[in-house]
């Protein structure tokens, strides 16, 4: 399963609460800020303006700001001009969020607060100096909130591995499933080091020797094969790197060739020949050894800040998801909602 970067970064809300601007906006100057914050994960964030453009006459005020160096913010106000009171009044607000490079570190930073966006229950913006003060709330569709999650944590994982290899990848706007396998291995060797990981087969080339037609025999007999240690080196995104030696543990193993396999290694000769071992449990031990540790400090305060909302962020979807679970019981009698939360009783010929 492949991952993308959502197509529009643009979130919209059409209920706000909005003090009323006064025509013309004052002038911006430089140290002007937009002070963000989103009271359901207690993160606050002062934004420096970049570029106002007031477009009252059209029913709409823009506002710029950059994150960091990774990514900027675009605050839409739409709302009426009264041209009596010199005032316009914001009724709708949109955001959009842009990373300014393909990098995880500015993709990372625009999930995170999409997601904080979408799963609180309000967020105020508030710039002193133009008399901007507005609270809003947004709304997505709970598959498309996971989406981003499930990109940020793969945004996350890529950090910590281009930290410490000191290696910034350039990332496709679409990361592949094998990718997304290759990144979660390297983030575990890295900060792991040993666990299990889902395995079919394994291909060993033996020589075939005296000495390993006894060793196999006895790899017959063993439910758990070790393979390695052995220098293991990945690539990823066009880059390659090395994590140290992997050893591999086997687990619930049998040799799926072993009559053949024995055959021809009992013939001697010294030629390799393939020897397939299979889980049947479908997994094995990965045991890495001399993997680059990460630097002490990976963060900056500001990022640090964005890494610590993961237990809150999925706390807030798994509650949307038993809120949505509860609605759809809503106005049944105790009778029936036993009836549809029962376990169904299968026949045992179903399948």
């Amino acid at each position: 399963m492949s991952t993308a970067v959502l197509e529009s970064n643009l979130l919209l809300a059409r209920n706000v609460l909005s003090v009323a601007l006064p025509v013309p906006l004052p002038l911006i100057e430089q140290g002007v800020f937009l002070f963000f914050g989103i009271p359901t994960f207690q993160l606050q964030l002062t934004i420096p303006i970049t570029e106002v453009e007031p477009g009252l006459e059209f029913g709409r005020a823009t506002f710029t700001g950059k994150i960091e160096d990774d990514a900027i913010l675009i605050l839409t106000g739409n709302g009426r001009l009264n041209r009596k009171e010199d005032t316009f009044r914001i009724e709708s607000v949109s955001i959009r969020l842009e990373a300014l490079a393909e990098t995880a570190r500015a993709d990372f930073i625009v999930s995170t607060i999409r997601a904080a966006l979408v799963l609180a229950e309000q967020m105020h913006v508030q710039i002193p100096s133009l008399r901007v003060d507005l609270t809003a709330r947004f709304s997505e569709s709970l598959l498309e909130i996971s989406q981003t999650l499930r990109r940020r944590q793969i945004d996350y994982r890529v950090m910590v591995i281009e930290r410490t290899i000191e290696h910034e990848f350039q990332l496709p706007p679409d990361i592949s499933g094998d990718e997304v396998r290759d990144i979660t291995l390297a983030y575990r060797a890295i900060t792991e080091h040993s666990f299990l990981w889902p395995i079919d087969s394994i291909e060993l080339q033996l020589p075939a020797t005296q000495e390993w037609a006894d060793k196999i025999s006895r790899i017959k007999q063993e439910t758990s094969v070790p393979i390695g240690p052995d220098p293991f080196r990945l690539e990823l995104f066009g880059h390659k790197f090395d994590l140290g030696q992997r050893g591999i543990i086997v687990q619930d193993a049998v040799i799926d060739n072993y009559e053949i396999a024995c055959k021809q290694i009992s013939q001697g000769g010294g030629q390799e020949v393939p020897v397939i071992i299979r889980s049947t449990s479908g997994q094995a031990r990965y045991d890495f050894f001399g993997v680059p540790d990460p630097p002490t400090t990976l963060w900056n305060q500001n990022i640090q800040r964005l890494v610590e909302l993961e237990s809150q962020l999925d706390a807030a979807l798994v509650n949307r998801y038993h809120a949505l679970a509860a609605s759809t019981l809503e106005g049944l009698t105790e009778e029936e909602r036993i009836a549809i939360t029962a376990r169904p009783e299968l026949d045992e010929k179903a399948f």
